[in-house]
């Protein structure tokens, strides 16, 4: 008896290390405040939120896993395999998330310095859940203008 709660014990516990490795990689956010960033240069303050910009722009596609994750959920229905390919983790989020916040601490830096910033976009970068909602108020908006100019064109035209 002991010797198959042993048995037991092991083969779950080697099932939980397995779907723990996974689950998707561990995020490796970037701090959000270095020692010595007020009094940073303009330039090295410039070439960073540049350098962040461009980093964010090639992760920003990554953050949103739920479509993948459904497809593998579904067909994990069939096989137990793809349950295994799930990312649970949002490490691209958080990663996202932390950039997003040095990249706008580091505009406050540039601001307060009066430091001139026409060659960069120097614009304070919402979190995804207020792009979300921005994205969902444009669609809102241009499905009731589609609607009204739908309706503009099934009326027929008065006679002269």
């Amino acid at each position: 008896m002991l010797k198959i709660i042993r048995q037991t014990l092991c083969i779950v516990l080697c099932f939980a290390v397995f779907f723990t490795g996974c689950a998707g990689r561990e995020p490796k956010p970037i701090p959000i405040y270095k020692q010595g960033d007020e009094n940073r240069s303009c330039e090295s303050l410039k070439r960073e939120v540049v350098q962040l910009q461009k980093k964010m722009l090639a992760l920003l596609p990554k953050t949103d896993k739920f479509k993948t994750n459904a497809l593998w959920a579904a067909a994990g229905v069939f096989l137990i395999v793809p349950y295994f390919m799930m990312d649970l983790k949002d490490a691209e989020k958080i990663e996202f998330e932390a950039m997003r916040q040095r990249h706008n601490r580091l505009l406050g830096y540039l601001e307060t310095k009066n430091c001139d910033v026409k060659d960069i976009i120097a614009k304070q970068i919402p979190s995804l859940e207020q792009q979300k909602e921005e994205a969902e108020e444009i669609l809102k908006q241009r499905q009731t203008e589609d609607k009204k100019t739908q309706e503009q064109t099934a009326q027929p035209e008065p006679a002269k």
